[in-house]
């Protein structure tokens, strides 16, 4: 790997490009796990006919999954204004349509006020939402990755990453605050104070991520007329095995990780019995944990190869999802915190922080964002979106989360042979070198490392 040393100038610029696209990504997040939780405590009665608390949940959850499918369509429109016009411009107005649709939820009238308009109007922020967010994060680490200097890539890149699960912590410990601080009033108004709240988080972002300057590679891409017509359709014309790399890898971070960090505040609630502001704590401790260890992971990602850290967290998550519902069925909180910690720690923070770099160092500059985007928000539409709906659903029909910890593990799987196969992509010898960032994409030629691998990419 190389290791050049970098400039002090190179040093600043790497630091203010990660706290840019962290702070964006922890807005991103919060307003998500805002409407995690709240779908997961409140949505079911508030907007919805209460009749039956299940389906209730279950209609709940289902527009919890109406924004992950909304985020496909989104990272393909600003994933391809970010290959045309540039990574900062789109990352903003992508900012700017999140945090605004996400302090509207918070005006909207209850089901009981104006009937089925109340779920339509909710339905119709959360596309918003799932819109806005369909290509910010992958902005984010993109424009962290173009930004670093070659040999801490992995570590500025994982700040996005550790963004998110502040940003969600935040929006859990903000909602389990107004439990406390609401009380009885909490299912009628108190729920909306966090979601109004994302407009000063919004204006604190923004005026952090203006100061960002456009990347190098960008600029070069778009100096040496590299930059295509539509990026997608050259993606997959000439880089479809580059894109299933993408795809599957994303089965740790979209149908296995939102299990523990979505679904389970459902199952300590409603299942175990856990108190409402016992099940907050326990999943923003969680986030936190991870969030801490996000950029050690991101450095050990430099210095012992992305691949490497990545293929040890999805075979860890495929290991310890039976554990970790054994230990959960306990009923004691301290028990349950370890294992979603351990299953956060061990197999989720592993994968997120080696992920960051690992998609940007995948694909050619002048192609990076659509695909970027494109690979995450698909798996996330499929997954993502759905893997409550999933979970709340097996457990319905089967009484028990034997399915639910096999669908994690199914998860994981996936993850790990699409990683394993990446080799044939990208080298974590030379993952440091500023040269990957220069790849042809004529799917003729690649170089790996020394060696010179001959591949047909469009076959």
């Amino acid at each position: 790997m190389n290791q050049t040393h970098a400039n002090p100038e190179a040093v600043r610029r790497s630091r203010r490009a990660a706290t840019a696209s962290a702070v964006g990504s922890l807005v991103e997040w919060y307003d998500f796990a805002l409407y995690g939780a709240a779908a997961a405590l409140v949505f079911n009665t508030y907007f919805f006919v209460n009749e039956d608390p299940a389906t209730g949940l279950m209609y709940s959850f289902a527009t919890f999954a109406v924004g992950y499918f909304a985020r496909p369509l989104g990272g393909i429109l600003f994933g391809h204004l970010g290959d045309k016009i540039g990574r900062k411009p789109v990352m903003i107005a992508c900012l700017l349509l999140m945090g605004i649709s996400t302090a509207l939820i918070g005006l909207l009238p209850s089901y009981e006020s104006i009937g089925l308009t109340a779920p339509v109007l909710l339905v119709a922020l959360r596309v918003l939402q799932g819109l806005g967010a369909g290509a910010e994060y992958a902005g984010a680490i993109i424009l962290s990755s173009e930004s670093s200097i070659p040999a801490r890539r992995g570590f500025y890149a994982s700040w996005s990453g550790a963004g998110v699960w502040i940003g969600s912590a935040l929006g859990l410990l903000m909602m389990q605050l107004m439990v406390f601080l609401t009380g009885d009033n909490f299912t009628t108004w108190g729920w909306r104070i966090p979601f109004l709240f994302s407009l000063v988080m919004l204006g604190v972002s923004m005026y952090i991520r203006r100061r960002v300057s456009e990347t190098e590679q960008f600029k070069q891409a778009e100096s040496e007329d590299k930059i295509v017509r539509v990026p997608l359709f050259t993606l997959m014309r000439t880089e479809k095995r580059r894109l299933l790399v993408a795809l599957g890898s994303n089965f740790m971070l979209s149908g296995f990780s939102y299990i523990p960090q979505v679904w389970a505040l459902s199952y300590l609630t409603n299942n175990l019995g856990f108190a409402a502001a016992l099940g907050l704590g326990i999943n923003a401790t969680i986030l936190l944990a991870g969030s801490i260890f996000m950029p050690v992971f991101g450095r050990l990602g430099d210095r012992i190869g992305r691949r490497k850290l990545f293929l040890f967290g999805a075979a860890f998550g495929a290991l310890w999802a039976v554990p970790m519902f054994l230990l959960i069925d306990t009923k004691n909180p301290v028990l349950t915190t370890l294992a979603l910690a351990v299953c956060f720690v061990g197999a989720v923070a592993t994968c997120y922080a080696a992920q960051a770099a690992f998609l940007a160092e995948l694909f050619p500059p002048a192609l990076r964002y659509s695909g970027v985007a494109f690979a995450r928000e698909v798996s996330g539409a499929i997954l993502g979106g759905t893997a409550p709906l999933i979970a709340t659903s097996l457990i319905v029909l089967t009484g028990h989360w034997f399915a639910i910890a096999a669908f994690m593990i199914a998860n994981a799987t996936v993850a790990f042979i699409a990683v394993y196969f990446s080799k044939y992509f990208r080298s974590d010898r030379d993952q440091g070198d500023e040269e990957r960032f220069t790849e042809d994409t004529t799917g003729t030629l690649r170089v790996i490392g020394s060696a010179q691998v001959a591949e047909r990419v469009s076959a």
